[in-house]
């Protein structure tokens, strides 16, 4: 499951600190019981960290066959393989933690996005998302009648990403509408297909990220 290359997003709660701090690297080399990931770089900071022996972590990745996993390591200490590696704690692919698709933390969030029809990108959509995950989001609209089940929209999202606002561009198919009526705005609920998997990456590391700050706050 684990292969050389692989991105890691690395998340560490600390004690004395309210917010989770997350990284990435990637997997330099490994065993049937450890792993050697290049320094990993601060999200927030985007610098190099130097994590201490002992430290423990929530590693999540995304496998070759495009599910989301997640295991509990630890820092166990730090070695040289043609560079600098850190050496973390590997359960064993029979011990990871699959996150099933529908369960792709789906969150509340208030993104700016805009929705165009793929063949009349002149109509745009422009709303914000009242949820999202790595598999999809739902946005309100006002106006009846401008979606239909089955159509293919391409998407750009206002995305918050290394502490930073980042334009990211994909492609959707809506799966369901619910018409606005008075008072009530309407739902538009899409789904991400096609995903490259950069873009996967990031939308994975984000609602696993709310999805913590959401827990500390105990609203989910």
């Amino acid at each position: 499951m684990i292969r050389v290359g692989i991105p890691l997003s690395l998340e560490y709660q600390s004690m004395h600190e309210k917010e989770c701090e997350t990284y990435r690297c990637k997997v330099v080399d490994y065993t049937h019981n450890q792993i050697f990931v290049d320094y990993p770089l601060n999200e927030k900071t985007q610098r190099t960290t130097f994590l201490t022996k002992g430290t423990k972590l929530n590693v999540t990745f995304i496998g070759e066959d495009k599910a989301v996993y997640t295991f509990l390591s630890e820092v166990i200490g730090r070695t040289i393989q043609d560079i600098p590696v850190i050496q973390l704690t590997y359960p064993g692919d029979d011990e990871l933690e699959a996150v099933q698709r529908r369960n792709f933390f789906r969150v509340p969030a208030t993104l700016e996005v805009h929705v165009a029809h793929q063949k009349n990108q002149q109509e745009i959509l422009k709303t914000l998302t009242s949820d999202i995950s790595a598999g999809g989001m739902a946005v309100s609209f006002q106006k009846r009648g401008h979606f239909q089940v089955g159509d293919l929209v391409a998407i750009s999202i206002e995305f918050p990403v290394e502490n930073k606002k980042e334009l990211i561009e994909l492609q959707g198919e809506v799966i369901r509408v619910t018409e606005p009526i008075p008072n009530k705005v309407g739902k538009l609920s899409l789904q991400f297909i096609n995903l490259d998997k950069k873009v996967k990456e990031k939308l994975v590391r984000y609602t696993l990220k709310r999805q913590l700050e959401l827990r500390r706050k105990g609203l989910v």
